[in-house]
Parts: C-alpha cells; sequence; structure tokens
C-alpha cells in the first residue's frame, strides 16, 4: 500500500473488502483450466492460507509436516517486511485438503510442491474466477478471526498477525468485515 500526499492510503486495486465465497472456491475447483490436481491443490492451499502467490510457489516438499489432524506449512520468510512466521496450521477436516496432502505426498524430496511459474499461478486465478489473491488473504483471516463449530474464536489476534505476517491494523480492518458479516447474517 503506497500513501498519497497528504498520508491517505493508496491502494493498486482499490481496498479489498470482499474474501473469496464458498461458492466461488468450489466453482474455481470444478473450472476446467484447474482440471490437473497439482492446480487444484495449488486453489485449495491458495484459499486457506491466504499467502502471496510467490510464498506458495516456492513451497517446498519439506515445508510441510503432517500429523492426524493438521498440516503445519512453514512458509518461510514472508516476502513483505521480510518476517520470519511460525509454522501456518491448516486443518485437514477443511473440504478439499486432501487434493493438497495428496500433491505433498507426490512431490518429490527437496523439490517444490507446485512446479510451475507466477504468470501460470496467476493465469489460474484469474481464468477460474478467484481473480486478485488478496481476496483469498481476506477469506483467510477473517476465516480464523471467526468461530468454530464450538462458538470459540478460532485464533488470536497475535497468531493471526504472527502467522501472516501483517499488520494489527489489518487485522483490525478484517475483523471489522467479520464483524459485519455477522451481524449481516443476524438481520436475516
Amino acid at each position: 500500500m503506497k500513501r498519497t500526499k497528504k498520508g491517505m492510503p493508496h491502494y493498486k486495486h482499490g481496498k479489498i473488502l470482499t474474501g473469496i465465497t464458498t461458492e466461488q472456491f468450489e466453482a474455481s475447483l470444478a473450472h476446467p483450466y484447474n482440471h490437473d490436481p497439482e492446480y487444484k491443490a495449488f486453489v485449495v492451499l491458495l484459499y486457506y492460507s491466504g499467502v502471496r502467490v510467490s510464498e506458495l510457489l516456492r513451497a517446498l516438499k519439506e515445508s510441510f509436516q503432517v500429523t492426524e489432524k493438521t498440516i503445519y506449512w512453514e512458509v518461510g520468510k514472508r516476502l513483505k517486511h521480510g518476517k520470519q512466521t511460525p509454522p501456518l496450521p491448516l486443518s485437514l477436516s477443511q473440504p478439499h485438503m486432501d487434493l493438497l496432502l495428496q500433491q505433498i505426498k507426490k512431490t518429490r524430496k527437496e523439490k517444490r510442491v507446485f512446479d510451475f511459474d507466477r504468470s501460470t499461478a496467476w493465469r489460474h486465478c484469474s481464468k477460474s474466477g478467484l481473480g486478485y489473491n488478496h481476496h483469498a488473504r481476506l477469506s483467510a483471516i477473517t476465516y480464523y478471526c471467526g468461530k468454530d463449530e464450538d462458538g470459540r474464536t478460532r485464533a488470536s489476534i497475535a497468531e493471526i498477525v504472527n502467522w501472516f505476517g501483517v499488520s494489527v491494523q489489518t487485522v483490525n480492518d478484517y475483523i471489522g468485515i467479520v464483524a459485519l458479516e455477522e451481524m449481516g447474517a443476524m438481520k436475516r
């Protein structure tokens, strides 16, 4: 984000206020352009992690630790601000995580999990309807800001700031969006 001469934020793509809906995510997975399992796994990881495309593409097989219920992804040094973040936990109970798990398992040691370049990744995002990847980041962060099946918050603000390498102000903006979504759901 750049600032104008008066210090106001200037967003290249406008302020991102909408995440990727479940319907858009499902449509992207079903899109013929994403027929290959590697591209489907890419979409799954992008949707649930919200990381930058370049961070996702550099992921090696060894970056992932799989347990019975969770995949922990060591994203590494973040591209924005160079922050080293703790491993991002991705629940295996979320839909389509089996696609990611299969992709990790079939990847050879010390090789990238997604063996394609940035332009191919962006093409798959745009042609399958996902659009700009900040929509995925908003979806992932608002998911962690929200409540689980038992009504508990999935993650603390500190965990979200650490996992995603974003500022508290960014998380605060997303919490506002979650609150608006919850208020809209209550009115229905």
